[in-house]
């Protein structure tokens, strides 16, 4: 991928990375909202690095380029969840499994695994420590680096802060509040801010050619543009529907944690749940702001949100978003998943009954 493939709202991150002459640190963060490119930006670099061309961009056409889109270099090494490695179709999906747990092991689990664990940051780092085979440097991607837990967490601390000169990391986040701070201050960042609403709607009017419903979409998906394409293309699951109707299910005590926490839990990973629940309690917050502040636009998407927040206020929300941030922060812990949707449930349902 080129440079002349980037996404419209990404191509100054893109020429920002190779035009610093100073760009050679150790580790980047690109941070931000799941659907602004991040893991496509962070593909276009790796590829350009490597390029044995070496200018700021992937000729395409070398042995090195060849290999990586063959899934054959041997100077990238990517570290994802299982989870994301299965359900995630892209470059990256193709490089991770090197180091998975062995297949045997991971077909005893009911569902994969939605973690970094410590023995893949243990599998990595001889090779961050070994010379390029190819390549003038090695890169190795951190996808979704929030799934790492603690202890794999710690275990990288110590290659990020020695890194051999030749070694590179990429640390994709959709969520960088959950990295340790420790981790967060090893790393040049790179922001993803929604972009302007023309250029998304200039964009995604090219990939949907003839729809007349664009803009609708954007406003669904919040402006983030891969989701509104997403959501136009039918590839969203229904895994916010779900937990929203769980919600207001609660909330007009039509069921209880216990049977909701279950039902989520067959079919969600926790920490999904949690993200949905905090994007959802996020959203009440901004339409009952827009509301105070007489700028509110009632479309149809948001009604039911909108009669939620009216049996709210705003402390009862910030603190229940406070709680659902804590409780991603101890996800992947020893709590029973289950146990742990329970509890935030729970508090989400006494608060309609106050």
């Amino acid at each position: 991928m080129a440079r002349s493939d980037c996404y419209p709202w990404t191509e100054a991150a893109f020429d920002a990375f190779f035009s610093s002459k100073d760009r050679q640190a150790h580790a980047y963060l690109l941070a931000g909202q799941s659907g602004l490119g991040k893991t496509v930006l962070a593909e276009q670099l790796a590829k350009a690095m490597l390029c044995q061309q070496q200018v700021d961009d992937a000729c395409g056409e070398c042995h090195s380029c060849r290999l990586l889109e063959s899934g054959n270099h041997p100077d990238l090494h990517v570290l994802q969840s299982e989870k994301r490695t299965v359900e995630v179709n892209d470059l990256f999906a193709i490089y991770a499994p090197r180091y998975l747990e062995d297949e045997s092991k991971r077909k005893r689990r009911k569902k994969p695994s939605a973690i970094i664990a410590i023995d893949q940051v243990r599998g990595v780092i001889p090779d961050i420590n070994t010379r390029p085979h190819l390549s003038a440097c090695r890169i190795i991607v951190l996808n979704a680096a929030e799934d790492l837990n603690i202890n794999a967490a710690n275990s990288l601390l110590k290659s990020l802060e020695e890194p051999p000169s030749d070694c590179f990391f990429l640390l994709i986040s959709h969520e960088p509040g959950r990295l340790l701070p420790t981790l967060r201050s090893r790393c040049n960042r790179i922001d993803f801010r929604t972009p302007d609403k023309a250029q998304t709607l200039e964009w995604l009017n090219k990939q949907l050619p003839g729809r007349t419903d664009t803009a609708r979409l954007i406003d669904s998906a919040k402006g983030i543009p891969l989701r509104a394409l997403a959501l136009a293309d039918g590839e969203i699951n229904t895994d916010e529907s779900r937990v929203f109707q769980a919600m207001h299910k609660l909330a007009n005590r039509q069921t209880d944690p216990v049977t909701a926490a279950a039902e989520l839990i067959k079919k969600s990973e926790l920490i999904e749940i949690l993200t949905l629940l905090q994007i959802m309690t996020s959203t009440i917050i901004r339409l009952k702001i827009a509301a105070r502040n007489g700028s509110a636009v009632e479309k149809d998407e948001n009604k039911a949100l909108i009669d939620l927040g009216k049996r709210l206020n705003f402390k009862q929300l910030y603190t229940f978003l406070d709680d659902l941030s804590e409780s991603k922060q101890l996800a992947g812990g020893p709590l029973d998943d289950t146990l742990a949707l329970e509890s935030g449930l729970i508090s989400w349902q006494r608060m309609f009954s106050k």
